[in-house]
């Protein structure tokens, strides 16, 4: 058993799979630049008979993807749509060496903040809303191969921005996601599994879900308007993620009610960025203060 474990470990040596943080690094950052993009989803099986499988999903954008903070351990990707009619603030994303810790999702928004095992070689994803909100954390490392470089993982999540609207038979997103170069640009290829997570910890599976959202990387002059637009926007969105970092991470868990003053807590964010960014001279404390009086109003206790 001890050969036959210590066989199972060498692996992926075997299998030309390497570890180097340089190159995880440049991956991550291979991500960046300006991008047509193509969400698109399908539900595939259902685990009864009875299930009513949901319509295709598609849809696409033009996104501005750049790296807007980093450090030797950490690099922090803003995405932002360009649209005809406006530009918006996407989600985000922040890649963290070898951390320690992760949120995971538990249904009913709901967070624990756990202790990663064995988080040597690892990369913790951190996915954020537009608001800059958690979504999903996972760890895992970047593999890389003589053909290919791809990070794979599997967390929960909320319901998708798709469906949240318009669904209440499942509140859990299983996601296997996984991020892959291409001659093109990039891939994320999903694996998801929906979920009904009732309050006494059983799980009820729904139906499996594909989802391929891919990215075809443009000229940088097609997402100017997006990199003006940072320009006006970035103080403020800063403070947000700083506020929301020393909310999120200095507890064992935390719990959401986004409705909770009435108007979603993303709108009143978008609402305090207008007012705050438009003034002239940015006023970082004033503004810090109001984005923590905003975020804790929405957490339950």
């Amino acid at each position: 058993m001890k050969v036959f474990l210590l066989l199972a470990l060498a692996l992926p040596a075997f299998a030309g799979i390497t570890i180097d943080k340089n190159k995880d690094i440049q991956e991550i950052k291979k991500m960046t630049g300006c991008y047509e993009i193509k969400f698109q989803s399908a539900e595939t099986f259902a685990y009864n008979s009875g299930y009513d499988f949901y319509d295709r999903y598609a849809s696409g954008a033009l996104e501005w993807i750049f790296v807007d903070s980093e450090d030797k351990d950490s690099v922090n990707i803003q995405h932002i749509l360009v649209t005809p009619h406006a530009i918006v603030k996407h989600w985000r994303q922040q890649w963290d060496w070898e951390a320690s810790n992760a949120l995971d999702y538990r249904g009913f928004s709901n967070w624990n903040n756990r202790t990663v095992k064995n988080p040597q070689g690892n990369w913790v994803q951190r996915v954020y809303q537009v608001d800059d909100s958690p979504r999903y954390e996972c760890s895992a490392p970047w593999i890389h191969t003589d053909k290919k470089s791809f990070w794979e993982c599997t967390a929960n999540a909320p319901l998708p921005r798709r469906e949240f609207s318009i669904r209440s038979d499942y509140n859990v997103l299983r996601r296997t996601n996984r991020h892959e170069q291409t001659s093109y640009g990039h891939v994320h290829d999903q694996d998801n599994v929906k979920v009904n997570m009732l309050e006494n910890g059983m799980e009820l599976k729904l139906a499996m879900e594909k989802s391929y959202n891919t990215y075809v990387k443009v000229d940088d002059k097609r997402c100017q308007p997006a990199r003006d637009w940072w320009k006006e926007h970035k103080l403020f969105w800063r403070d947000v993620v700083k506020v929301w970092d020393a909310t999120l991470y200095s507890r064992p868990s935390i719990r959401f009610d986004f409705k909770k003053t009435g108007a979603p807590m993303w709108s009143r964010l978008f609402a305090l960025d207008d007012k705050f960014s438009t003034m002239p001279g940015y006023n970082s404390e004033l503004a810090t203060q109001e984005i923590k009086d905003l975020i804790e109003s929405h957490i339950v206790e």
